[in-house]
């Protein structure tokens, strides 16, 4: 038991001494800036399935040709560009009955493509969007909406949340009486083991979410498009402290 308790302190007391040895060897203070930019989206991408089934594999594939064939009739009415259309391979797999989780004979086959279209702009997202829920055979509809100034606007994010994190380390520093250096370290990843120590989560630096708020297309349809979309930048940085 004795020998059980030694081994373990020389391994607490080597990564106590791994983990210090980490940490700036001099004053410092760990400041974490953030920054938040709600825009409305004017871009998106519409990802969805053809799924077609049948006794017969080549009916099921006669299904779903018909079908992607309409669609990319549909996608030239619309005037949807052909680079932002794009389809992948089909894929072929035979359905089984089961019984206790047992595969027995072969029920026929089902085939699937998927497609994936972008919309410059989101004056036809929800034309599109409701011809596609009346197609037959399409499942597996999804909507990514994006902002397509992203860059410049984490540009611009990134240096509110450096500032962000400066006031903040200038308040902390003034009210224990000492004077703020220079910077030691920065990153948009965080510091693993510093933020452990001092019990703050590592979470990712760039949070994306669709804000509450949503606009109901026009005409009262039931296609909903988010008002805005949060975008935020978040840095930590490690400060030099001075006395004053």
């Amino acid at each position: 038991m004795k020998k059980h308790m030694i081994v373990m302190a020389v391994l607490m007391l080597q990564w106590n001494i791994a983990a210090a040895s980490q940490w700036p060897d001099f004053p410092f203070l760990f400041a974490v800036g953030t920054a938040i930019k709600e825009v409305p989206p004017d871009l998106a991408t519409i990802t969805f399935d053809v799924e077609a089934f049948d006794e017969n594999p080549e009916k099921s594939l006669d299904i779903l040709t018909k079908r992607s064939i309409e669609l990319i009739g549909l996608f030239k009415i619309m005037a949807i560009p052909t680079n932002d259309i794009e389809t992948y391979e089909i894929d072929k797999r035979a359905v089984r009955q089961e019984k206790d989780y047992v595969q027995l004979k072969i029920l026929g086959y089902e085939v699937k493509q998927k497609f994936s279209i972008k919309l410059h702009g989101l004056s036809q997202y929800s034309a599109l969007i409701e011809k596609l829920l009346k197609y037959r055979n399409v499942t597996n509809i999804n909507v990514q909406f994006e902002v397509a100034q992203r860059k410049a606007l984490e540009t611009a994010l990134t240096a509110d949340a450096c500032a962000n994190a400066k006031m903040q380390a200038e308040n902390m520093a003034s009210g224990i009486g000492a004077k703020l250096g220079s910077v030691y370290a920065i990153s948009d990843r965080g510091f693993n083991s510093m933020e452990d120590q001092f019990g703050m989560s590592n979470t990712r630096d760039v949070l994306d979410s669709m804000f509450k708020k949503s606009m109901m297309a026009s005409g009262g349809e039931i296609i909903f498009i988010p008002a805005t979309i949060k975008i935020e930048k978040r840095v930590n940085v490690i400060f030099k402290l001075e006395t004053k």
